[in-house]
């Protein structure tokens, strides 16, 4: 088996390693995911993989992604926060939009390259909350996430679009969180003492 395929592998399974100490805190009552935000998360990953799929470049993180978010979506409708706030409805909207190109133009790149946008700026909210209170998220999952997100860059196989938009625009997410955690309680606690 070539590298890039045990790699691609790998980053499928570390990638739902990252979700289990989630969705452990979220059955605990530890964490109260979005109902909004993981459904249009689920759907963006549906648009996403749909579009690999149809170019033929799905890889595992992207299956275990889309696998993870729905379960997360499903577990967020008994013990998530309820509501729909504005970014959320863009999020949604910036989903029927990725379709919608997709469609028209009958190119399924499209929808991958919107979907994964409008992912990206999704996750703007999570980094701010993290930012103000990085004890709120796990560290261990987003590091577990990273690692999925360095293994699937190194497995990419053609630097095209279809390939290499969604590893590392999951990349660039994970980047920013794993900053976070690690930067910010230090700087926190820095400021604590002074």
């Amino acid at each position: 088996m070539h590298l890039k395929h045990i790699l691609s592998l790998a980053a499928g399974v570390v990638f739902v390693a990252g979700f289990v100490p989630y969705i452990r805190a979220i059955v605990r009552k530890e964490a109260q995911p979005s109902k909004a935000t993981w459904m249009i998360w689920t759907i963006l990953n549906i648009v996403t993989f749909s579009g690999m799929l149809a170019k033929h470049t799905l890889n595992s993180q992207m299956t275990a992604a889309l696998l993870c978010a729905a379960a997360v979506a499903v577990l967020a409708v008994k013990y998530g926060k309820p509501g729909w706030t504005r970014l959320d409805k863009l999020c949604l909207g910036g989903a029927v939009l990725g379709v919608a190109l997709w469609e028209f133009f009958h190119d399924p790149v499209l929808g991958i390259v919107t979907s994964l946008i409008v992912l990206f700026l999704g996750g703007i909210p999570t980094f701010v909350s993290a930012w103000r209170d990085p004890g709120k998220e796990d560290r261990t999952a987003w590091t577990l996430l990273w690692i999925s997100c360095v293994f699937t860059v190194i497995a990419i196989p053609a630097f095209t679009l279809a390939d290499a938009a969604q590893p590392l625009t999951f990349l660039m997410i994970e980047n920013i969180m794993v900053f976070i955690l690690y930067t910010r309680p230090r700087a926190l606690a820095r400021s604590a003492r002074t």
